[in-house]
């Protein structure tokens, strides 16, 4: 009789220990991989965190484009903004030669990857102005 209540008990555990694995490798696979933005190309479709310097910021008619490392057509990387989104992003001409995050599904448009930016939270600025060297002091050295 209890080898039957055993076996009771662990039928009935089965279902939870596969919905704590099903929810361990689902929260595993929801894990947003980083990469640089010359990384991005080997990532198509993968949700991620793009990170690099906006070398060039294009304003179309249609679309403002980031481009990331090197200006139009040497670019590694964008992040395009539709011109229905391009008021949630007012100071994008502050974003030259910063350092930036983007995040979302990695996209290939023209054999380039590139991530869609509809909200503010896919966009953040890493460097906010570039760093100078500080400059030496004249302080004469004592004897």
């Amino acid at each position: 009789m209890q080898s039957h209540m055993k076996y009771h008990a662990f039928i009935a555990m089965v279902p939870f220990s596969l919905c704590a694995i099903a929810f361990s490798q689902e929260s595993q696979t929801n894990a947003l991989i980083k990469l640089t933005a010359a990384e991005a190309k080997d990532h198509i479709g993968t949700n991620a965190v793009v990170t690099g310097t906006v070398a060039e910021i294009y304003k179309g008619p249609r679309t403002v484009n980031l481009n990331f490392d090197k200006p139009f057509p040497k670019h590694t990387f964008s992040a395009v903004i539709f011109s229905d989104k391009t008021n949630l992003f007012p100071e994008l001409d502050k974003l030259k030669d910063k350092t930036v995050e983007v995040t979302g599904k990695i996209l290939d448009y023209r054999n380039r990857a590139e991530i869609v930016l509809s909200s503010t939270n896919q966009l953040t600025v890493i460097e906010t102005e570039k760093k100078e060297k500080p400059a030496a002091e004249d302080k004469p050295s004592k004897p």
